[in-house]
């Protein structure tokens, strides 16, 4: 009788165990759709709304009743503009839980920050900078957000957008921006090393996600080592082992093809369900990555 009591908490357990619904997206110099500049108020109105509409619609087809959410977004101007994408979405569990606010090199705030969305408690959350290994600095750095998955355990979050291929037209600058991406990646494996909750309670579970402007898939990025850093640390790819058709995340064009540069990669949880693409839309060159973990 005891054995039973034992095997009947266990699937009770079991059955409450709630999944972990993510996603990442680079929504494109969100609100205006371009560098360095501010559209006017309407239409950046329209832009967020519209935002929103597609959040809402793809978390609506994909969201069970016990799922967790947690999601990660590149390219916001910056908080205000992250919580009202957020407010606009009007889901009242979900909030902004950490938003980072990178400077350049003058001081002015940058253009290009990135944010964490979820609905789980905040234990801590920061942002920051890559560090500096000789005369290579990346740019921006990390958002950061630790939340409390209850009896499942805490969960280390962190939002990237590595540095871009922009602009590479000779092979010094291609070979500058590969080793910024690469540095970045292990400066953040160096990180996953050490942290912990402020309580001292172990952190066991992992989100990496973002913009990483790398290809592994492609042969222009034969050479690069970014991805290759965090699958030696243990983190899995979300989309290992999944044709191109299923992990374009950038939409190709006539010139060039579709090609795989957002990517959420994952630690220490019991599995994943395949990567799923929401389809392209005007907002944003790269297509919104969705992936549940177990």
């Amino acid at each position: 009788m005891k054995g039973f009591r034992v095997i009947l908490l266990f699937l009770v357990a079991s059955a409450v165990r709630a999944d972990v619904l993510t996603a990442t997206w680079n929504i494109r110099w969100f609100p205006s759709g371009r560098a360095e500049h501010r559209a006017p108020p309407e239409v950046e109105k329209a832009t967020i709304h519209g935002a929103a509409e597609v959040v809402r619609s793809e978390l609506a087809k994909r969201r069970k009743p016990n799922d967790h959410v947690i999601l990660f977004f590149q390219e916001m101007r910056d908080e205000t503009v992250c919580s009202n994408l957020v407010a606009t979405i009007g889901d009242k569990t979900l909030s902004l839980v950490s938003m980072s606010a990178f400077r350049e090199f003058d001081r002015r705030l940058g253009w290009q920050q990135s944010g964490i969305v979820s609905d789980l408690p905040v234990v801590e959350s920061s942002f920051s900078y890559w560090r500096r290994s000789h005369k290579v600095l990346p740019p921006r750095g990390f958002t950061y957000a630790l939340l409390d998955g209850g009896d499942d355990g805490l969960i280390a979050c962190y939002c990237v957008h590595l540095k871009s291929n922009y602009g590479s037209t000779t092979p010094e600058i291609r070979e500058a921006n590969r080793l910024k991406r690469e540095l970045a990646m292990e400066h953040f494996r160096a990180l996953t090393k050490k942290v912990q909750a402020p309580d001292g309670r172990r952190v066991t579970r992992f989100i990496l996600a973002g913009d990483f402007n790398t290809d592994p898939f492609s042969g222009v990025f034969k050479e690069e080592k970014t991805i290759d850093i965090l699958t030696e640390a243990g983190f899995v790819n979300c989309f290992a082992g999944m044709p191109l058709e299923a992990r374009g995340t950038h939409p190709g064009n006539t010139r060039y093809p579709d090609c795989t540069l957002d990517f959420i990669f994952h630690r220490g949880f019991a599995g994943q369900s395949d990567c799923e693409l929401s389809p392209a839309v005007p907002l944003s060159d790269h297509r919104m990555v969705w992936l549940r973990l177990r």
